[in-house]
């Protein structure tokens, strides 16, 4: 062993003779084998079978005279092609995203074709060790290739020591919280060292000493194995690393650090004002919204599917009710009610043919359509900005986007039946303009659910209101059937929640 264990949370090796796996993540590899295609998973294989389960990356280096053919056995596993966003690009690395149609999961492939490592941010100097780990490759489980442990903990050190910063120097030498060394890494350099000899690692390094600073990798592990929060030692190896290496920087150092500063900026101060950004596909995005009557699970399937898409993907949701109102609507609303009340009263002290409750009956009808054209406002505030989402790159989902009444549509009209105020018209002519600006999402999925399980599942609903929802669903539905250009899907929700966000997680994945 190479360095003394810490004390440290426990250690969770991968089961090498067997490690689990997606199925789908299982036959990709075994493709892999059968293609003779040269990878290997280079770093991080203490958390392998995290990530062949999907729940994190899988960090594959790859023969870049291979990309071509890689790229096409990817295709071939519907494994799609995803971007980073803006201060995550960097050379020679790729992002792809599976699916496991057995369980639904994501993985994530972080595909390089170049050893490109270094501080957070930046990840300034390639390695040119490619051919070296493509090399060495040992089994995992007889499937799954890994550098030999003495290149993998080398580069662990020369990773350790290029991120270690400033900051993280002065809280070892104040010993102020938690080492300047992460704990991960930590475990890593435990779990690499137990599987390592000093004379093979030193015979490695020797292989390599035209590349690497053997005599600083081992003063590192000395280091750590002695006191790992000896900052002064520690920030020395590290300026003599980056002094090493200084011929395989991509950039000077001055520019890496402006580099660094900008993206630090942009992620802890411009990120309050405005989200961080994931993954985007290169065709785009994309808008989904399901429909559904009461008591088909529209609300929770839309918070389950974009919780499972931003695993890696840049997803905005938006709800579309009118249980979440503007500060304007919800006034209005207040209004509403305290004249609807105020008339009661009123109505109890002077009667219903009184001209004064009969004014304060035609403002609380006024107050509430005025209410009803402000959600609709709302609604569309958050539709097109949806919109523009999407234009950008983002998966929008929409929560009970309108349709017509009684699917979250125009009200006006239904409630002035009777009523042919000339002001009463023009509301609902606003209304009903202002929704025909909307127009269906991009992918449009209806969950078909039986009025008798949506009264199970809603006992406090009435079945005439769920009735009528279910009919003017059978509607849209017989209208989207005449559209050959419209995609949508239907979704029998009927069925188990986990069964049914199961089989949307299938049906948007096909689309996206």
């Amino acid at each position: 062993m190479l360095i003394k264990l810490l004390s440290l949370p426990e250690i969770t090796e991968p089961k090498l003779d067997q490690p689990d796996a997606l199925e789908s993540v299982k036959r990709l590899f075994d493709d892999f084998a059968l293609n003779n295609i040269r990878y290997c998973h280079w770093k991080s294989n203490l958390r392998l079978e995290h990530g062949l389960l999907g729940r994190t990356d899988l960090d594959l280096l790859v023969d870049p005279a291979q990309q071509e053919k890689f790229r096409r056995l990817l295709a071939e596993h519907n494994v799609k092609l995803v971007l980073a966003p803006a201060g995550k690009c960097y050379p020679g690395i790729e992002d792809y995203l599976g699916f496991d149609f057995a369980t639904g999961n994501l993985y994530h492939l972080h595909v390089h074709y170049q050893l490109v490592l270094g501080e957070q941010f930046v990840k300034n100097y390639h390695i040119p060790l490619e051919e070296h780990f493509l090399n060495s490759t040992v089994s995992a489980g007889g499937w799954v290739n890994m550098p030999a442990p003495e290149l993998e903990l080398s580069i662990l050190c020369l990773r350790a020591l290029l991120k270690y910063r400033d900051r993280d120097a002065l809280k070892d030498i104040f010993s102020i919280r938690s080492s300047g060394i992460p704990a991960h890494i930590m475990n890593e350099l435990n779990w690499l060292s137990a599987q390592t000899e000093m004379d093979d690692l030193t015979r490695v390094l020797a292989e390599v000493s035209d590349i690497l600073p053997a005599e600083l990798i081992l003063k590192f592990l000395e280091t750590v194995s002695d006191n790992p929060r000896d900052g002064f030692k520690l920030w020395r190896l590290r300026s003599q690393v980056r002094q090493a290496l200084g011929r395989y920087q991509r950039r000077e150092r001055l520019l890496a650090a402006a580099q660094y500063f900008r993206e630090l900026w942009r992620r802890q101060v411009l990120t309050l004002f405005k989200p961080a950004q994931g993954m985007t596909f290169p065709r785009g995005g994309m808008t989904i919204t399901l429909i559904g009557a009461d008591g088909s699970g529209k609300t929770s399937l839309c918070y389950a599917l974009a919780k499972w898409l931003s695993w890696k993907m840049d997803v905005r949701s938006y709800y579309m009710g009118s249980k979440k109102p503007s500060r304007l609507s919800a006034w209005l609303y207040l209004a509403f009610r305290m004249a609807r009340r105020g008339q009661r009263e009123l109505e109890k002290l002077l009667g219903k043919k009184n001209p004064i409750p009969r004014g304060l009956a035609f403002l609380r009808q006024v107050l509430l359509y005025v209410h009803f054209l402000s959600v609709g406002e709302d609604r569309y505030r958050r539709y097109r900005k949806g919109k523009r989402q999407a234009g950008d790159g983002s998966i929008v989902i929409f929560d009970r986007f309108p349709y017509e009444s009684p699917l979250d549509g125009p009200e006006i009209q239904k409630n002035a039946e009777g009523q042919n105020m000339v002001l009463v018209g023009f509301l609902s002519q606003r209304e009903q303009k202002l929704y025909g600006k909307f127009t269906l999402p991009d992918y449009l999925i209806i969950l078909d659910v039986t009025p008798e399980v949506s009264v199970k599942r809603k006992p406090d609903h009435s079945l005439e209101k769920i009735q009528g929802k279910k009919q003017a669903i059978d509607k849209l539905q017989s209208a989207l059937g005449k559209k050959t250009a419209a995609n949508w899907a239907n979704q029998n929700a009927d069925l188990p929640f986990e069964d049914v966000l199961l089989q949307l997680k299938r049906k948007i994945w096909a689309v996206l």
